[in-house]
């Protein structure tokens, strides 16, 4: 039997009424997964550590980013064994293969609307500011803000899998189809990656945009590698992933930050490496990170209090831990940003900024819209 073509998977993942499509960044590893063997819908990470441990299919899925309820059930918490899996790069099969394939059935493009946005969010965020620059024990908050298009359709989900490849060609790729929902996430930041005793995290914090003109580019970079404010957001990053992970592995970690560029934007960026101790698990290397103060802030507990309050709907997938864990235990967590949901005619796409106590609330409303781009551009096609 032959291995499928990948128009016959964008074909069956189109038409399918559970599907999952993941990619690392460097593309080594391409998943597809269609149908339900297992599945298991919470965000309690000890039951999921348990029922992936019953599994001997590869498991997809995430954990919500905190306990606040979700009426979705993909962003309430799941994971799923699916049925077959294709792992593209390899051309393994993981399942009971398909026998027959689907048509690609030709789709007129979607096209948006009606967008609402959260208008009143950087005033919300100047009394964020006014606290921490009153409490110097407040360091950091990561805030995020959603938006909310109406679509003249359904989304081509053909067009989609083809224009997150070639809009995003550098980025992780996730998209989890369950309950008439679609979770579409193209992040660049890796949770971390389990490969045997060998494990791989990073910390990525500190943005600045990216210029056509190759000249400015490298000016943009070189401005954000001296730039104090977004320096200090990031090594808040890497502090607490070593703080965090001190017992369970042995780390390697670069003295200075080097450059991520990603088609809209640039980040500052610090691979972690190391190798962990015996009876390590990846889930608790997950729930031990996540989540990082790129996602969250510090202190934890004010951090986490604040996205509450400040922000108008919970998160749910958005900014939380989505990946694939392989029957031997590896696999890799990436965090769910540069995302949306999207539902029948309808989608929800989510952005977030790091605020500190020298931020402005204008700027950073800025920046969270231009780390909405990779997915409004996915929707125009």
């Amino acid at each position: 039997m032959s291995f499928p073509t990948k128009e016959q998977l964008y074909a069956q993942f189109s038409q399918a009424d559970d599907a999952v499509y993941f990619a690392s960044a460097d593309k080594q590893h391409i998943y597809f997964g269609f149908g339900v063997s297992a599945e298991i819908n919470t965000g309690d990470a000890g039951a999921i550590k348990e029922w992936m441990a019953q599994q001997d299919q590869p498991v997809f899925g995430g954990l919500p980013f905190d306990e606040q309820p979700q009426a979705s059930p993909i962003m309430a918490g799941y994971f799923f064994a699916p049925c077959v899996v294709y792992e593209v790069t390899a051309g393994a099969i993981f399942g009971t293969p398909i026998t027959t394939w689907p048509q690609i059935k030709q789709q007129g493009q979607a096209t948006i609307t009606k967008q609402v946005d959260d208008i009143k969010w950087p005033e919300r965020i100047k009394n964020v500011i006014k606290t921490m620059q009153t409490d110097t024990n407040k360091q950091k908050v990561v805030l995020g803000r959603q938006r909310q298009l109406k679509l003249t359709s359904t989304v081509d989900q053909v067009q989609l899998l083809i224009d997150l490849n070639t809009q995003q060609p550098n980025s992780y790729h996730f998209v989890l189809k369950h309950g008439g929902e679609i979770f579409v996430s193209a992040t660049p930041e890796r949770l971390v990656k389990v490969d045997g005793q060998a494990f791989a995290t990073a910390g990525v914090a500190g943005t600045t945009r990216r210029s056509i003109n190759a000249d400015e580019d490298e000016q943009l970079a070189m401005a954000l590698l001296h730039d104090d404010k977004n320096l200090l957001e990031h090594a808040y990053v890497v502090n607490t992933i070593k703080e965090r992970l001190a017992g369970l592995v042995a780390l390697t970690v670069p003295n200075a930050p080097s450059i991520m560029k990603n088609p809209q934007v640039q980040h500052l960026y610090t691979p972690i490496t190391g190798h962990l101790n015996t009876n390590t698990n990846i889930l608790d290397l997950v729930t031990q990170l996540h989540p990082t103060p790129a996602l969250g802030g510090k202190p934890l507990a004010w951090a986490m209090a604040t996205i509450k309050d400040i922000e108008l709907e919970p998160r749910g997938l958005f900014a939380a831990p989505i990946g694939v864990v392989l029957p031997n235990g590896d696999g890799e967590f990436i965090v769910g940003i540069r995302a949306m949901l999207i539902k029948q005619q309808t989608a929800q796409l989510f952005a977030g900024a790091g605020i500190l106590a020298d931020s402005d609330a204008a700027q950073e409303f800025a920046e969270t819209g231009l780390k909405m781009t990779p997915m409004m551009n996915l929707l125009k096609g």
